[in-house]
């Protein structure tokens, strides 16, 4: 490999349905890199990336590999792979990507990522709305990582059920229903946190459940079917809850489980 040559690589991920050694805010030499980037989404007609300090930590642990390495890779034997390495930051995201680079400058990486296609697709991609940007110095060149991302809004797993509640009690007064009382319960909690809730263990155990419902959500507006009809039974009086975050390849890396058991009223 010359060293005056641009090395690049890609790798694309769509996936399914808080920092250490990473700045919140990029450098001077990395929001050099960061304008250059967002010059051509605008350009483009795109909105601008954020800056993400999730990226640029899931960027910087990939670019010391670079380094360590000598080469060009988007995953190291050992090494988890993208995703797994951007959810070990604490993102809750739904798609993501990754450009690799060397070159002997900042300009020189650029110049060269939007020349190739698919380092350009990753740029222009209307899908991500995020980066992280790490460049470290080797033999007088940059390894360049790029991490993109299309991240979700973030929130405490009492906040999105709090959300999960909001809405469901939203739905039963389109219905023109009374809001249920809700309370939340560690029992279903600990249920939603093993990842495999099993609905009728659970009936079995919970003494007067009428009905119980176990799903994942990545939003708390895009509540199941089930849960919707549940929100039109006139005849439910109390609802418990349990959320809790569980991302992973299977049901996405802004996933939470929840577990929601009714109660009717007396008599119903």
């Amino acid at each position: 490999m010359k060293l005056r040559d641009l090395c690049l690589a890609i790798l694309f991920l769509g996936l399914l349905p808080a920092i250490a050694g990473a700045q919140a805010t990029p450098t001077p030499d990395q929001r050099r890199f960061f304008d250059l980037v967002n010059r051509e989404r605008e350009a483009a007609g795109l909105p601008k990336f954020l800056w993400d300090s999730h990226l640029t930590e899931s960027a910087l642990a990939h670019a010391q590999l670079l380094v360590r390495n000598n080469e060009l890779s988007h995953q190291f034997p050992g090494e988890a792979d993208l995703t797994v390495r951007v959810a070990a930051t604490g993102l809750r995201f739904s798609a993501a990507a990754e450009n690799v680079a060397f070159a002997p400058t900042v300009e020189t990486a650029h110049a060269g990522l939007m020349k190739s296609p698919h380092h350009r697709e990753n740029i222009l991609n209307p899908d991500y709305n995020a980066i992280g940007i790490i460049f470290l110095p080797a033999n007088g060149e940059l390894y360049v990582a790029q991490n993109f991302a299309h991240v979700l809004p973030s929130y405490t797993e009492p906040q999105f059920r709090d959300e999960v509640v909001a809405v469901f009690n939203r739905l039963r007064k389109t219905a023109r229903l009374g809001p249920l009382e809700v309370d939340s319960d560690k029992r279903l909690h600990d249920a939603a946190c093993s990842g495999e809730p099993n609905p009728e263990l659970l009936i079995q155990r919970l003494q007067g459940v009428s009905d119980l419902l176990a799903f994942t959500a990545s939003s708390p507006e895009k509540l199941p079917d089930s849960m919707r009809r549940s929100a039109n039974d006139g005849r439910l009086q109390r609802m418990n809850i349990g959320v809790c975050f569980k991302p992973g390849h299977e049901h996405g890396f802004a996933a939470f489980w929840v577990v929601a058991a009714f109660y009717r009223a007396v008599g119903e």
